[in-house]
């Protein structure tokens, strides 16, 4: 294939990713992901981290190339939404309790809030890759008895689970909703035909204006927040099978 047709491909898929300098000073690696779909090779997404973003950045790359086992292999992209996709990351950053993660930082998410407080990017084009770290609203509570001492106490119990730092997004058009909760870490320079053909999947359409289940999910019903979850999620397995750096 010559230059001319190159280009025309690029320029035949729905998601454009436009030009944009490399902020990586650093000299840091790009992240690629091999993803399959229904467990068929689909394509490769690479993106170019920058380095103005250290924290967030060196997470995201310790977790493409797996460091000390803990990686985005086998992690899903569980979301398709009008204006990202997302991926679900890893439960834990590392094997135990009480084991030190290999990721660098850990569970904390201090530094990534440090960043993001002082982002002044936004998610305002098609190809940006953004690590989510807060959360969208605070997550609703229910009251539980529990046994202590011999005695029932009421403690208070939150429902779902708070980001952990690992959960990733990658915008298909502009995605202003995201910039409050994520951090922008870099940006797709190669894979433009695969977010597009991902992002036109058929999904499980939202249906939270269902008052049954607003009502659930505002006393913190786990089965309204269990069917949330499966909003957008698309009917085909979309699954990271490899990842890692490139210098």
């Amino acid at each position: 294939m010559d230059r001319r047709q190159m280009l025309a491909s690029l320029l035949a898929g729905a998601v454009l990713l436009p030009a944009a300098p490399s902020l990586a000073e650093g000299a840091l690696p790009k992240a690629f992901f091999d993803v399959n779909i229904n467990g068929e090779f689909a394509g490769r997404i690479v993106v170019e981290l920058f380095g103005d973003v250290p924290a967030g950045a060196s997470r995201f790359s310790a977790l493409a190339e797996g460091a000390g086992g803990v990686d985005y292999r086998l992690s899903k992209f569980n979301g398709v939404l009008p204006t990202y996709i997302r991926n679900d990351g890893v439960k834990s950053l590392s094997y135990s309790a009480t084991e030190v993660s290999p990721i660098a930082e850990g569970d904390l998410l201090e530094p990534l809030m440090d960043e993001i407080d002082k982002q002044t990017r936004s998610h305002d084009r098609a190809g940006l890759v953004s690590l989510t770290v807060r959360e969208k609203e605070a997550r609703p509570t229910k009251e539980r008895l529990v046994a202590k001492d011999g005695k029932l106490i009421t403690v208070l119990e939150v429902a779902g689970e708070a980001p952990n730092g690992t959960q990733f997004c990658i915008t298909t058009a502009p995605s202003p909703e995201l910039d409050a909760t994520n951090l922008i870490i870099g940006q797709v320079v190669e894979g433009a035909e695969l977010l597009d053909r991902i992002s036109k999947l058929p999904v499980n359409k939202p249906r939270d204006s269902n008052p049954y289940f607003q009502a659930g999910k505002a006393v913190g019903d786990k089965r309204a927040i269990t069917a949330e979850r499966a909003f957008y999620r698309p009917f085909q397995k979309v699954v990271v099978a490899k990842s890692g750096t490139i210098a």
